[in-house]
């Protein structure tokens, strides 16, 4: 008997699927000093999902930062005078634009409200990609950072995810960046373990044309996790990818793809 095809919502005849996605359900409010990916897998066996070979879990950049303690106290912070000029220029917070200053390595202008920042660590993005939302009134006033080293949680991540499943996975710190250039903000990978920050190959095109091609996967990946995680209240930070295929690198660094 001949495969049926596959019901879908968007019409008839959709004979297979080349990706699945599946969030993780019921992460918690994370707390300093939780350990994600052992949550990751109590969650997902709690839900009998089974971890593959292949698989790439997009892990968001705050229960990250949440758990490794990125956070700094506003009511710590004492405006400079370049902080002063932002805030006047863009009307926020003076101790915030203090904070996007210090997590910057250059200033490169303000947009309305934004503040167009090189991150410390070589991202451009807008207000050095410091966060206020999604944190409990109980925290005080708080502005949650990038983690110090995102390719390094990236990697412990990945490393008791291998071990607890058994699985040879790889994992993406992803965060939704504002740019200069665009409206609106997309997913991006801050932090790889265990998957090439570029697929680069040699392919003939349909005409028999030999061409280099250079795809960066790793965004693409972090912006198709973003659509389910959402920006709010969504509580879905963690989605697992299955069915890309991706080069698999154990020396992997989102540092390898910035210019």
């Amino acid at each position: 008997m001949q495969d049926q095809p596959v019901s879908s919502p968007v019409g008839r005849g959709l004979h297979g699927w080349t990706a699945c996605l599946y969030v993780v359900p019921n992460i918690p409010l994370i707390q300093q000093g939780q350990d994600i990916a052992q949550l990751i897998y109590t969650k997902a066996s709690e839900d009998s999902f089974r971890f593959r070979d292949g698989d790439v879990i997009v892990v968001a950049q705050k229960i990250v930062s949440k758990a490794e303690g990125a956070v700094v106290r506003l009511n710590d912070v004492e405006p400079s005078p370049r902080a002063q000029e932002l805030a006047q220029a863009t009307g926020r917070d003076p101790r915030l634009c203090e904070v996007y200053v210090r997590e910057s390595r250059e200033i490169l202008g303000t947009k309305d409200r934004m503040v167009i920042t090189r991150h410390r660590l070589g991202f451009i993005c807008t207000n050095a990609a410091v966060d206020r939302s999604n944190i409990g009134p109980e925290a005080g006033e708080v502005a949650l950072l990038l983690p110090r080293d995102p390719d390094a949680s990236a990697r412990a991540i990945r490393d008791k995810l291998r071990a607890l499943t058994g699985c040879d996975v790889a994992v993406i710190i992803s965060d939704s960046f504002g740019k200069p250039d665009r409206d609106g903000a997309i997913g991006v990978a801050i932090g790889l373990a265990g998957i090439r920050h570029l697929e680069e190959h040699e392919r003939y095109d349909l005409f028999g044309r030999l061409r280099d091609t250079s795809i960066n996967l790793v965004d693409e990946l972090a912006g198709a996790a973003m659509m389910i995680m959402g920006e709010t209240g969504e509580r879905l930070p963690v989605v697992v990818i299955r069915g890309i295929p991706y080069s698999k690198d154990d020396s992997a660094s989102i540092r390898k793809l910035l210019v």
